[in-house]
C-alpha cells in the first residue's frame, strides 16, 4: 500500500533521499507503508509528525510534516486502519509500527470473509437480537485463538481458564460450556443502563377478539399491529397471532378459509416430509448435498440451547421435532437447503407452536419475507 504525502519543502531539502522515495515537482513524496517504523509527534505551537522508514539496519528520519490547523490526529487515525501503532515505552512522543505478521494477517482475512464478522457487526450495533447459536461463532473463534499452538503463553490453558478470560476481556458476558466441544451458550449479556420505553399492556384475548368479525376476519390490521408493536401479546395469544404476524394466516382471511388452508398445509407437509423419510441409504451415499444437509442439521440441533425446557436432556422430542422441520425445509426449499444458523429462527417458533406443521409453515412464510428485503 502507498500513501501519498505532501510536505512544503524546498527541493534541496530533499537531497540524499532519494534512494527511500522518488520525488515529482519537488513537494509530493511516496513511500510505502510497508517501510514505515515509527511516528514522533511532536506540539510546538503546532502539531507535526515526524517519520522513520526502515532502510536496511538504520532508519531514515524524513522531514518533519506539519499541520498548522491541526488534523494530525485524523491522519494518524487514517494510518491506524493500515497497521498498528503502539506508544513507545520509554518516549510518549514516539509510535511504533509493530512488524507485520502474514499468520495474524491472514487469520483475520478469514475472519471478515466468514460471516461471523457480521455477527460481530451486528452484536456491536444490535445485541439483543443477535441469536446466542450465531454469536457462539464469535466465542468458537476466539477460543481457538486464545488455544491455538502458535499461542506459546495459552496454548496449554483449559477451556475453563479461557473462559475465564473471556469473560475478564468483555465484561458482563457469562459462558457456560456443554459437552460438546467448541460450543457454548450466552447466558448472561450486560446491555448497561437502558434507555427508558414507554410499553403498554399486552394485548390480551378480550381484546383480540373485538379486532375480529363474525366470520373471523381481523379488521382494523394497521391499528392492531401497532399495539402489538407496543405492547406485544399476552402468552396465549402467542400461537395464533405469529401465524399472522409471520405470515403464515392472511389477515383477511375467514376463520374457515384458515381451517381449509391448515388442512391443506398438513398434508403437502407429511407429503414433503415422506419424501427424505423414504430416501435410502444407498441414495443417500450418492446424494452429497443431502448428505451434508442432514450432517449440519444434526450439528445445529444438538447445539440448540438446552437450558429450555423444551429442548433439554438428550433424545428430546422438542428436538426431534426441530430436526424433522429442518429437513422437510431442505425438501421443500431444494436452491437454499439449509443454512447454518435456521435452527436458531426456528427454535423459538416451534417452542410457541408447540406443532411441527404449524411451526414448519410459519417458518417457511418467515424465510420468504427474509428473502424479499434481501432482493
Amino acid at each position: 500500500l502507498i500513501y501519498t504525502v505532501y510536505f512544503s519543502l524546498s527541493p534541496s531539502s530533499l537531497a540524499g533521499l532519494s534512494h527511500i522515495y522518488k520525488k515529482s515537482k519537488g513537494s509530493r513524496l511516496f513511500f510505502r507503508l510497508s517501510d514505515l517504523a515509527s511516528v514522533r509527534v511532536k506540539e510546538e505551537g503546532w502539531s507535526y509528525l515526524v517519520f522513520t522508514l526502515r532502510d536496511r539496519n538504520m532508519g531514515v528520519e524524513l522531514p518533519a510534516l506539519h499541520f498548522h490547523q491541526g488534523g494530525s490526529e485524523v491522519f494518524l487515525d487514517c494510518l491506524r486502519k493500515y497497521m498498528l501503532l503502539t506508544e513507545s515505552t520509554t518516549d510518549a512522543s514516539l509510535l511504533q509500527v509493530s512488524p507485520h505478521s502474514r499468520a495474524l494477517s491472514q487469520s483475520f482475512e478469514n475472519l471478515l470473509d466468514d460471516a461471523t464478522f457480521g455477527l460481530i457487526t451486528k452484536f456491536s450495533q444490535d445485541p439483543v437480537t443477535t441469536t446466542l447459536g450465531g454469536f457462539s461463532k464469535v466465542t468458537n473463534y476466539l477460543f481457538d485463538a486464545f488455544r491455538s499452538p502458535d499461542t506459546v503463553l495459552l496454548k496449554q490453558r483449559p477451556v475453563g481458564e479461557v473462559a475465564d478470560l473471556l469473560n475478564e476481556a468483555i465484561p458482563g458476558l457469562d459462558i457456560n460450556q456443554l459437552e460438546e466441544p467448541g460450543f457454548e451458550v450466552i447466558t448472561r449479556i450486560d446491555l448497561g443502563v437502558l434507555p427508558v420505553v414507554r410499553r403498554r399492556e399486552p394485548v390480551g384475548a378480550e381484546e383480540w377478539n373485538t379486532n375480529m368479525d363474525p366470520e373471523g376476519r381481523m379488521r382494523n390490521i394497521s391499528h392492531l399491529k401497532q399495539t402489538i408493536f407496543k405492547g406485544g401479546l399476552c402468552h396465549v395469544l402467542r400461537k395464533e397471532g405469529w401465524k399472522f404476524l409471520l405470515g403464515y394466516f392472511p389477515w383477511e382471511s375467514t376463520l374457515e378459509e384458515r381451517r381449509s388452508l391448515t388442512r391443506r398445509k398438513t398434508d403437502e407437509y407429511f407429503r414433503m416430509k415422506l419424501q427424505w423419510k423414504s430416501v435410502s441409504e444407498e441414495q443417500e451415499k450418492h446424494n452429497s448435498m443431502f448428505r451434508d444437509h442432514r450432517s449440519l442439521i444434526e450439528k445445529d440441533v444438538n447445539r440448540t440451547d438446552r437450558t429450555n425446557t423444551f429442548y433439554e436432556g438428550q433424545d428430546n422430542p422438542g428436538l426431534i421435532l426441530l430436526h424433522d422441520v429442518l429437513m422437510t425445509y431442505c425438501m421443500y426449499d431444494f436452491d437454499l437447503g439449509y443454512v447454518q444458523g435456521m435452527s436458531d429462527l426456528l427454535s423459538p417458533i416451534l417452542y410457541v407452536m408447540e406443532d411441527e406443521v404449524d411451526a414448519f409453515w410459519c417458518f417457511v412464510s418467515f424465510m420468504d419475507q427474509m428473502v424479499r428485503l434481501t432482493t
